[in-house]
């Protein structure tokens, strides 16, 4: 079978070029010098039967393998057919000449048609590398429109229902501090007041979250520094990080990586994906950071990597954890995930989420990229 790249002369003193080509003519010239000069068919076919490891040679390593084939078997068989060595081929001069000849000449067709065939080959593997590359950035295209017309879709719809719900409470906390300024301190009522209070409170903390994923702030956009915004983002979250155990680790970049993102909106990115990972690992880990330039969507990126050693994302969660109000925490409306998969998407950018192959989870963020600032 041919191989799927030309040889290297490494490759022609590998186990298996010894097995397909150096040991059979080894054995065939073996035989040849032991054979009687009275067996001339022998010998004739003897002769014949370098052909088939330099046919190997080609099949297995183009035109170098042929080649080096037909120079071993004309280095061992020569001493046979033209001096006195043990016992000397009897077939006249001309015909064994010939025969040299045609090794090489077999050698070098054989050789050149397989190299030609290895070329060809590469190319259609190099064909349907590409096909499976664009099949695949298609693919990611479609998802990602899909999501950025979902992500629009409940944006535009939890943006009208917090609207219509905020007016009402406001006028309810209105009412409810009007109703607890008219009673006393020491009075029971008024820690039921001071609940409704505090519950309020949390409804508008709510329905801000809502509007910060419905209606997402403006931002501007310039080149910006991703190495520098991992070591102030880490600095920034370190404490938190440290009251439960888990250590950041900035990994550098071999170059500078800039992102063209607005710098408080990557940082936010950066910010919920870090707590979320250090939410995920409450006996401690640790969570590690990386940026490096790649090629996505035929296109200049600016990528960058947040990994833990937590206890990964469910199979379940994966296809849908940048939806809105998905979570795998109790008591998290699922949104941190979707403003990040949000801001990504107005950043012309985006997200992938997996589990890794040691534990832990892998999001891989992907931003234009731009000259450094």
């Amino acid at each position: 079978m041919l191989r799927e790249r030309r040889a290297t002369p490494r490759d022609l003193v590998s186990a298996r070029a010894f097995v397909l080509i150096w040991a059979p003519i080894a054995a065939i010239s073996a035989v040849h010098y032991a054979a009687s000069a009275d067996l001339a068919w022998l010998h004739d076919v003897l002769r014949r039967l370098y052909y088939l490891p330099i046919i190997l040679g080609a099949f297995a390593y183009g035109l170098r393998g042929s080649l080096g084939a037909a120079a071993l078997a004309t280095a061992l068989y020569t001493p046979h057919a033209f001096l006195h060595v043990h016992h000397q081929d009897p077939a006249d001069t001309l015909e064994k000449v010939l025969e040299i000849l045609l090794y090489f000449v077999f050698a070098g067709v054989s050789g050149v048609l397989a190299n030609r065939e290895f070329a060809e080959r590469a190319k259609q593997q190099a064909a349907a590398e590409q096909l499976r590359r664009t099949l695949a950035e298609k693919d990611q295209m479609e998802k990602m429109l899909l999501r950025s017309e979902r992500l629009k879709s409940l944006g535009e719809l939890t943006a009208g229902l917090a609207h219509e719900i905020k007016n009402p409470l406001a006028s309810i906390r209105g009412s409810a501090e009007t109703v607890a300024e008219e009673i006393a301190p020491d009075s029971p009522k008024r820690r039921m007041a001071d609940v409704l209070l505090r519950e309020i409170g949390r409804l508008e903390t709510t329905l801000d979250r809502f509007l910060n994923f419905a209606r997402p702030r403006e931002y501007s956009v310039a080149p910006v520094s991703v190495g520098r915004q991992l070591v102030e983002v880490k600095e920034l979250m370190a404490a938190q990080a440290r009251q439960r155990g888990v250590e950041i680790v900035v990994t550098p970049p071999g170059e500078d990586v800039a992102a063209l993102t607005d710098k408080d909106q990557l940082r936010q990115v950066l910010v919920n994906l870090i707590l979320n990972a250090v939410q995920a690992m409450p006996a401690g880990g640790e969570v590690r950071l990386s940026c490096a330039r790649s090629d996505r969507l035929r296109r200049p990126m600016a990528r960058i990597v947040v990994e833990d050693s937590g206890p990964g994302i469910p199979e379940t969660l994966l296809e849908k954890i940048f939806d809105p109000f998905v979570s795998g925490k109790e008591g998290s409306l699922g949104l941190g995930l979707a403003i990040t998969a949000r801001i990504l998407d107005q950043h012309q950018g985006f997200i992938e989420a997996a589990n890794r192959a040691g534990g832990g989870a892998r999001f891989a963020v992907f931003l234009p990229a731009a000259p450094c600032p």
